[in-house]
This record gives structure tokens, sequence and C-alpha cells, in this order.
């Protein structure tokens, strides 16, 4: 046992790689806080046999697989099928940046045992991020996938059941018509991928919706009980929050607004969201905020 590692932060990273089969060498500095000597600690790892390079991807060799073994650990064999290597390395970069996410636990869509058996012609989802107890259903598209691959993920998610959250992580959001991602579904969020935008999805549902709408509206509101607003006074005021691009919930204000021409709807969203949503409900109202200064990022743990 003593030939072993017992540094916490190379035990993680060993199970890490184990689960997810590949890890870029980019994406290591996610499991190290001290980030001045993490090279050195690969280099011993691969040298000590407990880790193996590939081109610019790291695996686990034979003293890492011992380890796995003899602690019973979740292991996948290494699949070395070329065509479903992007995006296994892609799903482990998802896996890799949340790792350490104290309000985010992402499940790698070959984990999930409800879903038919994983094909990368039967599915399009990459895994489930569940943040802060919210469970979204997740897909990405990548500059590599043509249009053909976007309508079929539009296909995939029409034919989903159980899951009414859904995100779609894609390299231009100007390549995604909003209209094309209605589905009837609780929410489908369009983000452009990106390590700002993920940064940001760590306080999904960690926005203090409550304070804002005491700080800017004088009237009392409530929480609404319609589906096309977040908050009302039951009156003339319907008022939406806004903290990623919401495809459902702008579908759901755009009929409002149909049936109920002499209504107004408020918007409360950000700077970089303003612009966007104007081009697609351009009779709403806005309230432009700073949503970060109202999440307490200290107090959002993950249990």
């Amino acid at each position: 046992m003593n030939y072993f590692t017992n540094n916490d932060e190379e035990i993680s990273l060993i199970k890490f790689i184990a689960k997810y089969q590949y890890l870029s060498v980019n994406d290591v500095k996610y499991f190290f806080d001290t980030q001045k000597y993490y090279k050195k600690r690969i280099t011993n790892l691969v040298k000590k046999k407990y880790l193996r390079r590939i081109k610019a991807t790291l695996v686990l060799d034979e003293l890492g697989i011992e380890y796995i073994k003899l602690f019973n650990l979740e292991y996948t064999p290494l699949n070395r099928n070329k065509k479903y290597y992007s995006r296994l390395l892609y799903i482990s970069n998802l896996g890799a940046f949340f790792n350490k996410a104290k309000t985010v636990k992402f499940t790698p869509s070959f984990c999930i045992k409800d879903k038919e058996m994983f094909t990368i012609k039967a599915r399009r989802f990459v895994g489930i991020l569940e943040i802060n107890r919210f469970d979204y259903l997740t897909y990405h598209i990548s500059e590599e996938h043509d249009n053909r691959y976007l309508t079929s993920v539009i296909y995939d998610i029409q034919k989903e059941k159980k899951y009414k959250n859904i995100i779609v992580l894609i390299n231009d959001k100007n390549r995604a018509n909003i209209n094309d991602f209605s589905f009837g579904m609780n929410s489908v969020l369009l983000i452009e991928d990106n390590e700002k935008n993920r940064e940001k999805l760590k306080y999904l549902h960690s926005v203090n919706c409550a304070k804002i709408i005491q700080e800017k509206y004088k009237n009392k509101m409530f929480i609404s009980e319609y589906n096309f607003c977040d908050y009302t006074d039951y009156k003339n005021k319907y008022i939406n929050m806004f903290y990623f691009l919401d495809t459902e919930k702008i579908n759901r204000i755009k009929y409002f607004l149909r049936e109920n021409e002499d209504k107004n709807v408020d918007i409360v969203c950000s700077k970089d969201l303003e612009d966007e949503l104007k081009k697609e409900l351009p009779n709403c109202n806005y309230c432009v905020v700073d949503l970060e200064e109202y999440i307490d990022k200290e107090r959002n743990i993950y249990d």
C-alpha cells in the first residue's frame, strides 16, 4: 500500500479518469488548488505508472487500474473507437470543469441508467447537470457539428419525456433559431459554451430575485401562478427574470402578448442579455440589473 498515492487531489484525479476514461492535459488544473506544481505531480504520476499519456490526454496506466480495482471503485474500460473520442473528451471536459463545484453535480450520459443503452446514434445528450437541485438534460453543439446535427438535437429534445429542463451548450447562439427550440417544456436554456457562462451556471437558481423585485418595484409583487411570468401584482404588472436565454419562457411571453395586446410585460435581465431579448420581445419593458450583485456565492453549497 505504501506504493500508492495518499494525496487527496491525486486520488480524486485518478478516480475521475477511471470513470471518464480520458482527461485532457489542459483540464488537469481543475483538480488542484495549487496550480504552481501540478505539472510536476502529473509527471510523477506518469513516471510511477498511475497515469499514461496518449497525445494530449491522460488515461489510467497499470498501477492506476490496480488501485481502482483494489478498492472496488467505479471503472470504465478505455473506449478506443475513434468516432466516440471527441464526444468522450468533451464529456470529460465538462465533468472536470464542474468537478469541485459546490452547487453542481454532473452525471455523464454513459452513467444514466434509466436511458436506453448509449450509442452515438440513439441519443445526443451528453449528461445531466444538477444545479442547485434542479436537473437539466444537457446537449452540446460544437463548431464541428453541422446543421444536420443541430436538427437531430432538436428532434432528440422533442422525444424527451422525463426531463422538463434542458440546457443546450452551443458554440454560437446565432446558429440556432429560437422558435425551433420551443417544445412546451419548463425551460430550455440556450447558452454559448464558454468558461464565463459555465461559471455563471454554478449560480443558476441562486439569484435573490425577491430582493431585486423589492428594490426595483414600489408596489407589492407576488410570485406568479401564471406560466408566462415570474412575478405579478395580479392587476397589470407582469415581470420575468432572465439569467440565461430561455427559449420556452420567450415563447410563453410571445403567446401571452399576442392574446393580450393591451398588456405590458417587464423583463429583468443583465446588460448582456438585453439586446438579444429585445430582438425577440421588442415591446417589453426592460429593467437592466447586474444579477451577479444579487448572488450570495458563499451560501450555495451542494450536498
